[in-house]
Order: C-alpha cells, then sequence, then structure tokens
C-alpha cells in the first residue's frame, strides 16, 4: 500500500536529476539507488571553485554620471555599451560552486573497479527505493539469486555524517567494494564509453582536482584535493561482520551481511585542516555506532517536518513515476499535491540549517565541475524564493543561513558602494557567492546594471519577525539595513521631483524604442520602486519597534513620498516601465513590476483595488503569450493567483508544476535543476491555504480539486500556528495557536470564535473581525 509522505519507486534512477537527495544543510547526497554499481554524488556546501577576490572595476565610478545622462537622453545603446565596458566586474564572474565527488559501490560483482568495475546487470526478482520525507531515511531492497538485500542511508545533521547500512538476508552474502572519485557524472554531459554509466566533459577527463586518494588505515579511505585554491577532503570508514579487504587504492567488504559505512566532507572555508576533520567525525560517528545515529537523525530531522502537514486523502496506488504518469493522462491524485508541498519542506530542512550556507540555484546538490548559471546565488527572484516557503512553511529557524549571506555580503558590499559609486553604505548586484561578492557579475545588459537585490533581501529580515515576533532579528541586522538604505539615498537622483533608479533594469526583461530596436535599459522600473518603497517602510517600523535612529527615519519618509507611484497602461495593465513601453517579450517568464503583489504586499485587494486589478492584467497577459509553463516562473504564478484569489487558476498551475517540471524524483529538473522551482511552488500551495499580510485569510484560493482536506502547523505573520479543516471546498474549522498575547486579525465576518469550549468576543473591522488572543492557548474558528 503507498504511505503518505514516501517517495516509492520499483526501479533505480537512470540518470542524475532522477536520483533522490539527501542532506544536513552541509553535506549533500544524491543516490540512484542501483543495485549493482551504486554511484552516490557528494557535495560540500562550502566547496567553491576558487577563493574570495576583489573584483570591483574602479573605472565605472568616473562613468556613471554620463551612462545617466545618456539614459536620461534616450540614447540606451550608447549607455549599454559603456555599461558593458566599464561596469564589468574584473574578472566578469564570480566563483561557481563545485563538486566533491561521488562513493562508489560495487555489489558482488567479479570484475573489480580496477577493470571497469560494471558486468552485465541482472535483472532483480523484486525492487523497491522508498524515501520517507518526515525522517529523512531512504530505503533501498532488492532480491537478487534468492538472497534478499536491504540498503538504509541518512545524513545526520547532529553528527554532521552520511550513513549506510547494507544488511543481506544469508550469511557471507556481501562482497561491496568501495571507493571515492570526482568524475562528473551530470546527464549534460556527453557518454564516456571508457567507463559505462559514467560521464565525461566533452574536453576531456575531468577528475584531476585530487591530490589524495587511498586508504590511511585498514577501514579508512581518503580523498582530497585543492579546488583553485579551496582545500577539501571526503572520507569514509566501513565496519563489516565479515573479512575486511584493504588494497590501498579501495577498501572491500567481503563474505559479509552486514556493512556499515560513515561518510563526510570538510574543506578550508570552514576547517583551517579539512583532513584532520573528516576523520574526527569518523571517529565521533564510530563510537556512537549506526543506530545510536540514525535515533538521534530521526529526532532531529522529523521534529522539523512534523511542524506542518497537508491531507489531501488517500495516495493513489503505485510508484511515483506511475502516480506521475497516470496524473498527466488525466487521472485524479490530489495528494501528489501533498507530497509535493511536503518534498518542498524536505529540501529546506535537508538543504538549510543554521550554521550552513544558504541554499543555491541547486540548494546543494550539484554533479558538475561548472554547472548552469555556476549554481551561485541569484538574486534578482531565485535566492529569495528558496526562502518564502521557510516563513509560512513553519521553518523559520532554516532561513538562518540567508541572514548569515547578508552578514557576509556586508563588507563586500561597502567596498563595491565606494569603489565603484563612490557611495555610502552597502550594494549588491543580481548575483552573490560563497564569499559574498557584491561586484556586478557577467556582462548582460538586462541584469548586470540592477542594484535592488540587496534591499529585496532586507525584506526577508522584516518578514522573519513578522512571522516570529523576535526583535533580535532586527537589532542583529539593522546596521546592514542601514547601510542599505544609505546607499539608495545616495544612489537615487531627483528629477522633476521624484527620486529615481538609474541605470536600472526589470529584471531580465527588455522593451522596444521608438526607433524599433530593444533595451533592457530604464531608470525607475516599477520593481525598484515597489521594493525601495517597501523596503524603506519597513526600516520605519523596525526603527519603531527597536526606539532607535528615529531621525533618520524622517529622511526616509521624504524619499518614500517622491519614489513614482505605481501606474496603469494603455492595455489596463500594470505598468512595468517609466513609459508604457511594448514589450520585446511579452511571454517572458519574469513578472519583476508584480513584486508588489508576492512576495511583497502593498498592492492588495484592501487598499489597492485597481492596481491589483491592473497586476492581474499583467499576469493575464504574460500567460496569454506562453509564458508559466513550467520551472520557477509558473512557482511565481501559483502565489501571485493564490493573492489574486483565484484557485481555479493555482489548481491548474499546481498540476501544470507536476506535469511539466517534476522529474521521477519530483526535483523541479525537466530540464535543467533549480531548487526554486520546488520551493517556490511549495510556497504557493500554502498560500493558496493561508494569506496573512491583511489579517488571516483562510482559504483565500483554495485549488478547485481539493475538495476535502486539512493542513496543520501552516505559520501566519504574528508567529500563530494555523490547522485548517475543509470539506466539498468549504472551510469548516480552523485552529489558531497565538505565539504571543495580542490582537488578531480574521477576514470575513461569519465566523464564530472559541476558546475552551467558551464564545470569544469579536470586534468588527473593516474586512472582517479582531479578538484578543492569548499566547499558548488555542481558539477555534468555524463558520456561523
Amino acid at each position: 500500500m503507498t504511505q503518505k509522505n514516501h517517495l516509492l519507486y520499483y526501479s533505480p534512477a537512470s540518470r542524475w536529476g532522477d536520483a533522490l537527495p539527501l542532506g544536513n544543510g552541509r553535506l549533500g547526497a544524491m543516490v540512484y539507488g542501483e543495485t549493482d554499481m551504486e554511484r552516490i554524488t557528494l557535495n560540500d556546501d562550502s566547496l567553491w571553485n576558487g577563493l574570495s577576490m576583489d573584483r570591483n572595476n574602479p573605472a565605472y565610478r568616473e562613468k556613471l554620471p554620463e551612462i545617466r545622462k545618456l539614459i536620461f537622453d534616450g540614447k540606451m545603446h550608447e549607455a549599454e555599451v559603456l555599461i558593458a565596458q566599464y561596469m564589468a566586474g574584473v574578472p566578469y564572474s564570480q566563483r561557481p560552486y563545485s563538486f566533491v565527488g561521488q562513493l562508489n559501490m560495487a555489489l558482488n560483482q567479479k570484475m573489480p573497479f580496477a577493470m571497469g568495475g560494471r558486468e552485465d546487470s541482472k535483472e532483480c526478482e523484486k525492487y523497491e527505493m522508498d524515501l520517507d520525507l518526515m525522517t529523512g531515511i531512504l530505503r533501498v531492497d532488492h532480491k537478487m539469486d534468492g538472497i534478499s538485500y536491504h540498503r538504509e542511508m541518512f545524513i545526520s545533521n547532529p553528527a554532521q555524517i552520511l550513513c549506510i547500512r547494507l544488511t543481506a538476508d544469508t550469511s557471507k552474502a556481501i562482497r561491496l567494494e568501495l571507493k571515492l572519485d570526482r568524475v562528473t557524472v551530470s546527464d549534460t554531459f556527453i557518454e564516456d564509453d571508457r567507463r559505462p554509466g559514467m560521464k565525461a566533459r566533452g574536453g576531456g577527463w575531468p577528475g584531476t582536482k585530487v591530490d589524495f586518494s587511498r586508504t590511511v588505515d585498514k577501514n579508512t579511505y581518503l580523498m582530497a584535493g585543492n579546488d583553485s585554491g579551496v582545500q577539501f577532503a571526503a572520507a569514509f570508514r566501513v565496519e563489516c561482520d565479515g573479512e575486511l579487504i584493504n588494497p590501498i587504492s579501495q577498501l572491500t567488504a567481503s563474505d559479509s551481511s552486514d556493512v556499515t559505512i560513515y561518510l563526510t566532507c570538510a574543506t578550508s572555508n570552514r576547517f583551517e585542516n579539512p583532513k584532520e576533520e573528516v576523520l574526527r567525525v569518523l571517529d565521533e560517528a564510530q563510537k556512537k555506532g549506526y543506530q545510536t545515529l540514525k535515533e538521534e537523525h530521526i529526532k532531529d530531522f522529523s521534529s522539523l517536518m512534523e511542524r506542518c502537514q497537508l491531507d489531501l486523502g488517500e495516495p493513489a496506488e503505485g510508484s511515483i513515476e506511475q502516480r506521475l504518469n497516470a496524473f498527466r493522462e488525466g487521472a485524479k491524485d490530489p495528494d501528489l499535491a501533498a507530497l509535493y508541498f511536503q518534498f518542498g519542506r524536505y529540501l529546506i530542512v535537508s538543504g538549510s540549517r543554521p550554521g550552513s550556507a544558504p541554499l543555491n540555484l541547486q540548494g546543494i546538490w550539484n554533479a558538475e565541475f561548472m554547472p548552469m548559471w555556476d549554481s551561485k546565488y541569484t538574486i534578482n527572484i531565485n535566492l529569495q524564493m528558496n526562502y518564502w516557503l521557510a516563513l509560512i512553511g513553519n521553518l523559520t529557524d532554516l532561513q538562518e543561513p540567508l541572514f548569515d549571506l547578508l552578514e557576509t555580503m556586508h563588507e563586500p558590499g561597502k567596498k563595491t558602494a565606494e569603489v565603484m559609486y563612490g557611495m555610502r553604505g552597502m550594494v549588491c548586484h543580481h548575483n552573490t557567492d560563497y564569499y559574498g561578492d557584491c561586484a556586478p557579475q557577467d556582462i548582460y545588459m538586462a541584469s548586470t546594471p540592477w542594484v535592488t537585490g540587496g534591499a529585496w533581501l532586507g525584506m526577508h529580515v522584516w518578514e522573519q519577525y513578522l512571522y516570529t515576533g523576535e526583535t533580535s532579528i532586527l537589532e542583529r541586522m539593522y546596521p546592514i539595513l542601514k547601510d542599505m538604505a544609505l546607499f539608495y539615498q545616495d544612489f537615487l537622483i531627483e528629477v522633476d521631483g521624484q527620486l529615481l533608479t538609474c541605470p536600472s533594469v526589470s529584471p531580465e526583461n527588455r522593451y522596444y524604442l521608438p526607433d524599433s530596436s530593444d533595451t533592457p535599459l530604464c531608470f525607475s522600473p516599477a520593481m525598484d520602486n515597489q521594493i525601495l518603497r517597501e523596503f524603506f517602510g519597513a526600516l520605519l517600523e523596525i526603527q519603531k519597534l527597536l526606539d532607535m535612529d528615529l531621525e533618520y527615519g524622517e529622511t526616509l519618509k521624504s524619499m518614500i513620498e517622491k519614489l513614482p507611484k505605481d501606474r496603469i497602461g494603455s492595455k489596463g495593465q500594470l505598468m512595468e516601465w517609466h513609459e508604457d513601453f511594448s514589450e520585446q517579450c511579452p511571454g517572458m517568464g519574469h513578472v519583476s513590476h508584480l513584486y508588489a503583489v508576492y512576495p511583497g504586499c502593498s498592492i492588495n485587494w484592501r487598499d489597492t483595488q485597481e492596481l491589483m486589478k491592473a497586476a492581474e492584467v499583467s499576469l493575464k497577459r504574460r500567460k496569454a503569450h506562453g509564458a508559466g509553463e513550467n520551472a520557477w516562473p509558473l512557482a511565481w504564478y501559483i502565489c501571485l493567483d493564490a493573492r489574486f484569489k483565484n484557485g481555479r487558476n493555482a489548481d491548474e498551475e499546481i498540476a501544470r508544476m507536476l506535469k511539466n517540471s517534476a522529474s521521477r524524483s519530483l526535483l523541479n529538473a525537466g530540464f535543467v535543476f533549480q531548487i526554486d522551482g520546488n520551493l517556490g511552488a511549495a510556497a504557493g500551495i500554502a498560500e493558496c491555504l493561508l494569506q496573512s499580510h491583511l489579517g488571516l485569510d483562510f482559504l483565500p484560493a483554495l485549488p478547485t480539486s481539493w475538495e476535502n482536506g486539512s493542513c496543520k502547523g501552516l505559520l501566519a505573520r504574528g508567529g500563530h500556528e494555523i490547522d485548517l479543516y475543509w470539506e466539498n471546498g468549504k472551510l469548516t474549522r480552523a485552529v489558531v495557536r497565538p505565539k504571543t498575547n495580542g490582537v488578531i486579525s480574521v477576514i470575513g465576518q461569519e465566523y464564530v470564535v472559541t476558546c475552551k469550549g467558551k464564545s470569544v468576543d469579536k470586534n468588527k473591522t473593516e474586512t472582517g473581525f479582531s479578538f484578543m488572543g492569548l499566547a499558548n492557548e488555542e481558539y477555534e474558528i468555524k463558520p456561523e
């Protein structure tokens, strides 16, 4: 019988994008589940190709006034030439995320690793691979020649260790060869006939960044190397109930029925001596033993996963692959959406923990030395999207790595502001890396000049407070937010009483000029104005909460008043630029000018109804021209349609996400893997069920096919935990558990509120009602 919150398969993965991810924030693994020649690709969140560098281009500072004049004069192409020459970072690109290598496991193979390893595979008599999302335990069961084999795997955050246990029901049935190497297995690479099933770069065999790969004692194998200045080490240790053979080039557990493997990684970005660190971690893990490590891991992992659960009914029978195929053919299976939601939360729990780096474009899972877009941090939507779910999905403590990154960016951002702009404060552009590099990235005119991503990241600090009520994050981050504001104060230019950003772009769109040529360059696109308006407003609130810097608040108020207002265009759409230009790509995936609808909230149904309608027109126009068919743009559209309270559209979009973007493993890897699609879509699912930016709004955009269900443990602004129950598409009951004492506002009038069976007094408001909530109490809200 198919179990809830489980990913079940009846065959191994055949490509990397279909493999299953395990992780603990720092250490990531992708598991194929093969029975003969298993390969487990490995990542360390701190292994990046190269060290920190100063890429700031001082020539830009002198050219900035000339560039601005050209833009205001409408000479965009001349400005583009100067930006390409003088704004480009030196060198033009930041550091890429890298790849540790892979653990190779050969079970009962006649041909050893040294002779190519894999022989012709036999058909298993029985096979199952199952990932329990609630515990983070992966199991692989298969039967061969009458012998049953059971493999169990997990990556412990408390112990910082990957644990694997392989058992057989027959004595001495296991002969397991193990070794580490650094051979890329990406599916975008060409097939390499020297080693079947493996792939290599078209330019040659890339396993050359290793300077040590051998056993270091009777049961420990160590691989170490240098990735352009970053030292790294990976090691595993083997225990078995049979004979352990050590030919130095590998380890082999022979004549065994029980084999345990412990594996870990480390880099010089985090430890002075990575080799010593991995051996220390292995020693500690071995002392604890497998069972203790497993119990410790389950307690840690499940405590996070159990905070929030979505139930849409019983899952359909079959493997995930079978269920997805049936769903694509028209079968009903609402549980797939619930599974997708919980898988998004699983990816955050597995990929983002206090002390780890934040989730990059691929989370922590990457099998290439030069991945797409370098698998860095893209901050014109992607990094932010990675963390939308952490708030409403009740994982606020796992957003901590994002704040750590902002702190890392602070000093580099101050230097970029000074060297490249001659301005105060700090600035970043549309990308950063592990080292917080804030200089411009690439020479791509539709992205490179953009400077408003820092304020967008700053809004995550404010949202963290809104969801938790903890002022400590505001105290910690205010100096950084203040420096961001100081930069924008210097950067904004006053023209005819308005403060304008220049140069800028509306990421990553282009428009037609009067001469029919196109350009992305502009001044003050809608997104800039929206982000800065909300960012400055949040800073004002932070100053009041902390009772500090109130004098500077007057400056912020003045800047807010002078920012250009949102306007409606000739087609009824929300205007993206300062003029009603025609888009060069009307099917562009980015909908940057809808920031204020979501993830912002300054355009909403209560305060700005006309702008909200215009924003809805903008999204309809994008979709009419083919946008939003898959991946992260579609994920963003789910969130937007949730804010538009359009459950029918959201339902169709969630289904499209599963049909068009989900690989066999549910990863957003239909074309190229980016984790933002998974996490953004899961955030959109939650937004369909609960919104709290204007007060508690229950089931504001319930997907139309979800007739019956429940969701427990969603988090609302104010720190309230919310449980929701519905039947026939209508709310039957909501439960509110406040974190602190205070007034709780609810959208809608027709509700009865009780606490411990007693009626609670309500006060009528413009959009619903409010009541006084007490911390640690439970309030039941039902329709009258």
